[in-house]
């Protein structure tokens, strides 16, 4: 009895293995693409609030219910996300630090000229960079 596979059944094997791992990359690509998509909106969300708003307090109460989405997001994606790789986790450090700057560029700028533009200007850029990145995760 020969145990050994021929070459074309090696190569078939490799192929459907390598098939496999597209397919399940692509898939745990998604809960992090939602992942971005929800911290986009919530940011966003707070962003305008502040750019709008002339009371601090709804200003505050506003922007912590957009901030608020982050938590439930973050846990969702933990539960979700089936495979860690350094290309995923290094995508979602930089996209953290993308949303803390843009949030503390617009909270601050709004403090000290209120009615600025900067608070929209980075409510935007969240939205078009949430889909680029979003395409990054997906090319993985």
């Amino acid at each position: 009895m020969n145990a050994d596979p021929t070459p074309q059944q090696a190569a078939d094997l490799l192929n459907q293995v390598e098939a496999n791992q597209s397919q399940a990359r692509s898939g745990d690509a998604w809960p992090l693409v939602t992942l971005l998509f929800v911290l986009s909106a919530g940011v966003s969300v707070g962003l305008m609030a502040i750019g709008i708003i002339d009371d601090n307090t709804t200003q505050l109460i506003i922007a912590g219910a957009g901030l608020s989405w982050i938590i439930p997001a973050l846990v969702v994606y933990l539960a979700k996300a089936l495979s860690w790789s350094r290309r995923s986790t290094a995508l979602l450090l930089t996209w953290l630090g993308v949303i803390i700057v843009a949030f503390i560029a617009g909270v601050m700028a709004d403090s000290f000229a209120a009615g600025g533009p900067i608070p929209f200007i980075a409510a935007g850029l969240l939205w078009v960079a949430a889909p680029v990145f979003s395409l990054l995760a997906l090319r993985r």
